[in-house]
């Protein structure tokens, strides 16, 4: 007999859309829960013209679509949340109190409801009503001009008219949403010795803000050491990433490359490594250049040098160790057959 998944009997009413609180709600789906994704009527959620993006943010969910202007829609509305242990939205702050549908107007009916509001800056305060989309919060929190000062793995050459990197990977939609759904966990767990329910404000800009705790511990000393030890190493086929944080790592990558002289120069002896950086890359690249990224990843990981080769996308699906471990579901629609990830733990 299959045993139940953690979160059945769960019912998540998610009126969020595009992608930090539907991957939350998907989320919690997986886990069990019984989600229904209410949209606007006759629009939809606004990633519903691409269907794979979509199965992979909302697959598992029921869905309705109501217009929550309406009377009508607001009394179906509040009978879904009647219903529901979880709320989710994405709203910008004050368009669910207009609807009627805050927190503040239905927790009178439902005080163990615990709801959640995912923003880009939160609930309240002076940037409260500000648009945001994932880069917006990647720039706000600092995470992109740290990111570039690692890349260059020198602070000092990085101008004040450089132009910061405009990245399209939706870092804070993919992270807040984890953090919202540990928070309800956290939330459901306090209801079961109090009763009562909770309303949770997360934000994307402090979920980005959580990525550079180094930074901003930097940022309030006068002269702090910089961040290094992480080396893309180019090979004839591609490059490798190599992590060089302790001495064993060290002498691991001194052992891999036949090069024993490198653990007394004096360049390389400890925090030199850092600031001495660039040197070491071509050290390595004597040694790596003219080998396959196939044949530097096995000779580092025969010395226990944390590394990995560049994957793509694509790469992805044909990994022996994703495959092994089940990271993708094959799904089929008018679109024909693809792959969407699975949640990144699994439970015994």
């Amino acid at each position: 007999m299959p045993v139940a998944k953690p979160l059945a009997g769960l019912k998540v009413a998610d009126f969020s859309m595009v992608y930090a609180g539907p991957i939350c709600a998907r989320m919690l789906s997986d886990c069990g829960a019984s989600v229904t994704k209410i949209e606007p009527l006759g629009l939809g959620d606004t990633v519903r013209g691409n269907a794979r993006i979509f199965a992979h943010f909302n697959a598992g969910k029921s869905s309705v679509q109501i217009d929550l202007g309406s009377t009508e829609g607001q009394e179906l509305a509040h009978r879904l949340i009647d219903e529901a242990d979880v709320v989710i939205e994405n709203y910008r702050p004050g368009v669910m109190q207009r609807f009627g549908l805050d927190y503040a107007s239905v927790k009178g009916r439902r005080p163990d409801l615990v709801y959640c509001s995912i923003s880009g800056f939160g609930q309240s305060g002076p940037a409260a009503q500000r648009a945001a989309y994932a880069p917006v919060a990647h720039a706000a929190s600092g995470y992109d001009i740290a990111h570039m000062r690692a890349q260059i793995h020198d602070d000092t050459q990085v101008g004040e008219n450089d132009r910061p990197p405009a990245s399209g990977i939706m870092i804070a939609d993919m992270l807040t949403g984890a953090y919202a759904f540990g928070a309800i966990q956290t939330a459901l767990l306090g209801r079961v010795s109090s009763g009562l329910g909770d309303h949770i404000d997360i934000t994307m800009l402090e979920s980005m803000m959580m990525l550079i705790p180094g930074q901003q511990q930097a940022a309030q000393i006068a002269n702090a050491p910089s961040f290094g030890g992480f080396l893309p190493v180019a090979t004839t086929s591609g490059f490798v990433m190599l992590c060089i944080v302790s001495d064993k790592n060290f002498a691991g990558l001194c052992a891999a490359i036949e090069r024993p002289d490198l653990q007394t120069d004096p360049r390389f002896v400890r925090i030199a490594r850092i600031r001495n950086v660039r040197d070491l890359v071509t050290e390595v690249e004597r040694w790596s250049a003219t080998r396959t990224v196939e044949e530097c990843e096995a000779e580092f990981d025969r010395h226990g040098v944390p590394c990995s080769r560049y994957n793509t996308a694509a790469d992805l699906f044909d990994e022996p160790q994703l495959q092994h471990r089940g990271a993708f579901t094959l799904f089929n629609d008018d679109e024909g057959d693809y792959f969407v990830q699975n949640l990144p733990f699994q439970f015994a």
